[in-house]
């Protein structure tokens, strides 16, 4: 990898960053990303998507020496706000790695807010952020299918095993997933196909 981006592979978008100039040899995963998401309804909609992503041991103690300035194994204010502000804002222009389908077209996401880091009891790394969509969706009209990756595949994200996918506000809807592979939309040289979960209420 490298030199010289934000300090070797301390933050995120370094990360992505060089997956732009790196050799193809070289463009297997560097960080690895537990994902959880709660699709959240608002008149039976989906207007934005809660996720939790918890990170590899190595990535954490990473951004762990960069910004737990106190070693309380702890991100408040000050410390909350550089780890948003220099590894995870700028992710914004790939979308946040989150792709929302509708009938097969990405939904964009309009912005993001609640963004806090933590750490686990087991010392890994945990973003937990709200995604806005630019519109609202509807799974009972619509096919909908979520994904999160990294098309340069430098980050490899999967969905927790755990309830993987949570609803919330579906009031008067009852919805499921079906997890799977997106072979439609295969990543690296077409040789990935993402982990998806294909939503649909009634």
């Amino acid at each position: 990898m490298r030199s010289g981006t934000r300090s070797i592979i301390a933050m995120l978008v370094g990360v992505l960053s060089l997956a732009c100039f790196a050799p193809a040899a070289f463009a297997h995963p560097h960080v690895w990303i537990d994902s959880q998401a709660t699709m959240i309804f608002s008149e039976h909609k989906i207007t934005s998507i809660r996720m939790v992503w918890i990170f590899d041991d190595m990535f954490s103690l990473t951004v762990m020496d960069q910004f737990d300035h106190n070693h309380d194994r702890r991100f408040f204010d000050q410390e909350n706000d550089e780890v948003r502000d220099n590894a995870f804002v700028a992710l914004a222009d790939i979308g946040f790695l989150t792709y929302l389908r509708r009938n097969e077209e990405v939904v964009k996401v309009a912005g993001f807010h609640d963004f806090v880091a933590d750490i686990t009891d087991d010392g890994r790394v945990k973003y937990s952020f709200t995604l806005d969509l630019a519109e609202p969706v509807d799974p009972v009209a619509d096919q909908i299918g979520l994904s999160v990756y990294d098309s340069e595949f430098f980050i490899d994200v999967g969905f927790a095993q755990k309830d993987p996918i949570l609803f919330s506000g579906n009031d008067g809807l009852t919805c499921s997933y079906k997890m799977g592979e997106d072979d439609k939309h295969r990543i690296y040289f077409d040789m990935v196909s993402p982990q998806r979960a294909d939503i649909t209420c009634q």
